[in-house]
């Protein structure tokens, strides 16, 4: 009987620690994040930093209360882009997400009569929510960036 009573008891604690890794919240420095996104990823373009307010006006964050951002953006010739958002609360950051798949349903449009072969990166844009942070990546390699983005979220 004992031996069964230890056995529950592993069982539930291990059942617990699985449940409480399944649900982490995010908690990290979102340039960290962009940096490594824009350093350990090969881009045809050269990505360049952007001030969220800059970055606000073709995001349209207005109705997202962002308390820090990384985001890097090409020269236009390409869709290769970089959004981490921190946000005030989780609901904003579900409000980003939204945000971000309209940028990628955008520039989809956009990017099919102007340069069609990188709507194979838009297709592949890797968007991810995790507590009060959202992040967008368009790259070649999107495997890679889940990776990255993995490794902090």
């Amino acid at each position: 009987m004992r031996k069964i009573l230890e056995l529950i008891t592993t069982l539930t604690l291990t059942a617990a620690m699985l449940a409480a890794c399944g649900a982490k919240k995010a908690d990290f420095d979102v340039s960290a994040l962009g940096g490594d996104l824009n350093t350990k990823i090969t881009y045809q373009d050269s990505l360049m930093e952007m001030d969220v307010d800059t970055a606000g006006m073709f995001l349209n964050l207005s109705d997202v209360a962002v308390t820090k951002a990384a985001i890097y953006e090409g020269s236009g010739g390409t869709a290769e882009e970089i959004v981490v958002l921190e946000c005030a609360t989780d609901d904003d950051a579900k409000k980003a997400e939204q945000v971000l798949k309209t940028r990628v349903a955008e520039q989809i449009e956009s990017f099919t009569d102007y340069v069609p072969e990188e709507l194979t990166k838009l297709n592949d844009a890797v968007i991810k929510v995790n507590g009060k942070y959202a992040v967008l990546s368009v790259s070649d390699s999107p495997d890679e960036a889940r990776k990255i983005i993995d490794s902090y979220m």
